[in-house]
């Protein structure tokens, strides 16, 4: 891990109607492919370079809705329409964020940026927004209050990733199952939870037939689903965040990589392949 710094604190945010159903196979928490997507686009609107930011989420309170609301609305050539997706899972949180915006090298610019923004569809609420630089280690956990970052687990066999296919030769979702509720926990067995960790792509970029109505016209729209893999939550008074070296929070930040067909949020889940095998979803 190079030296890194432009590591910044933002502390406290709110966010209410907060999507909490990651993808099809995991729900509860907010997604830290969202903190992600978040990250992202504040690195555009400063004018530094895509996909170079990271981020590492701490949760500091996660409330479930009850019920259903109406989707905002909006004028449309004369008539109103629904502006989001309602989803079946929603709820207001509480979060701060350690952000890695390589080039960064103002507080207030930030700040700015992140007034109106989301997380995960749901608004920013916060009148004022705590935004402060900090050392790249450990000591930057010491100056929040109780809450759990979002880690990839340090344990390989944890880093196990799994699709809807499911095979008597390839278990994933069930072997998936048994790794998070196993039918003894050990002592120091952690907090680990189900959590979206990115997608396999189901066509290639390099030769998918060009589509109308896409977003981009430079960048192909490839269909992909999504990947689900397992996430550890760690206290910020743990002893595994606060001494952190240098080198072990870079580690720890979330951030794109892409390999093959696999688009993972954290390079740690991408499978250690052999010679001999191509296979690029891990299987145990």
């Amino acid at each position: 891990m190079t030296a890194f710094r432009d590591l910044y604190l933002v502390r406290d945010l709110r966010a209410s109607r907060v999507n909490l159903l990651m993808n099809d196979f995991a729900a509860g928490l907010p997604s830290p492919l969202s903190f992600l997507g978040l990250a992202d686009l504040l690195a555009r609107n400063l004018g530094l370079a895509p996909w170079s930011a990271r981020v590492l989420p701490i949760l500091h309170r996660v409330d479930v809705s009850e019920g259903r609301s109406k989707p905002e609305m909006e004028n449309k050539s004369g008539s109103f329409e629904p502006i989001e997706t309602m989803e079946d899972l929603t709820g207001s949180v509480q979060v701060s964020l350690l952000l890695h915006l390589p080039g960064c090298e103002s507080e207030s610019a930030l700040q700015a940026q992140l007034r109106g923004k989301r997380i995960a569809g749901g608004l920013i609420q916060n009148d004022r927004i705590d935004v402060r630089a900090v050392t790249p280690n450990g000591s930057a956990f010491r100056a929040l209050k109780r809450g759990y970052a979002m880690l990839c687990p340090a344990q390989p066999e944890r880093r196990f990733l799994a699709t809807g296919e499911t095979t008597p030769e390839q278990p994933g979702l069930a072997h998936l199952a048994a790794l998070l509720y196993p039918a003894e926990r050990p002592e120091g067995f952690g907090w680990i939870v189900p959590a979206a960790v990115g997608y396999r792509l189901l066509e290639d970029p390099q030769t998918v037939p060009a589509r109308i109505r896409t977003r981009s016209k430079d960048i192909p729209h490839v269909f992909a689903e999504p990947v689900v893999g397992i996430a550890e939550l760690v206290s910020v008074r743990n002893a595994r965040l606060t001494g952190m070296t240098h080198a072990e929070l870079g580690a720890a930040l979330w951030a794109w990589e892409a390999r093959g067909d696999l688009l993972l949020g954290h390079p740690d889940y991408h499978p250690i392949l052999s010679d001999a095998s191509e296979e690029l979803v891990a299987h145990g």
